[in-house]
């Protein structure tokens, strides 16, 4: 199964659910008393997601390793690539 199936699924399951509370289709004593809380539930869903999506973009961000070996790398490929267009003709400032 495709992730994006996997997430429609989900929130279509948990959409069926909200609904299914918020018109009191299970007649239960939790319904009545948290209707409140019922009610803004896909909102305070998705504020927690953004939340928790900025902690580990932030978390990653903080520890993010250098590679140097691949740095280096790196700065000998563009000196080939400078070297292989000078060749051709190109000038660089």
């Amino acid at each position: 199964m495709k992730k994006l199936t996997q997430w429609v699924v989900g929130v279509n399951v948990l959409s069926i659910l909200w609904l299914s509370l918020l018109f009191n289709q299970y007649d239960s004593k939790i319904s009545k008393e948290y209707f409140v809380i019922i009610q803004f539930l896909p909102i305070i869903l998705l504020i927690s997601f953004g939340v928790l999506s900025l902690a580990i973009i932030l978390y990653r961000v903080a520890t993010f390793n250098d590679c140097k070996s691949a740095a280096e790398e790196l700065q000998e490929e563009i000196k080939e690539a400078r070297t292989a267009l000078r060749q051709k003709g190109f000038k660089f400032d």
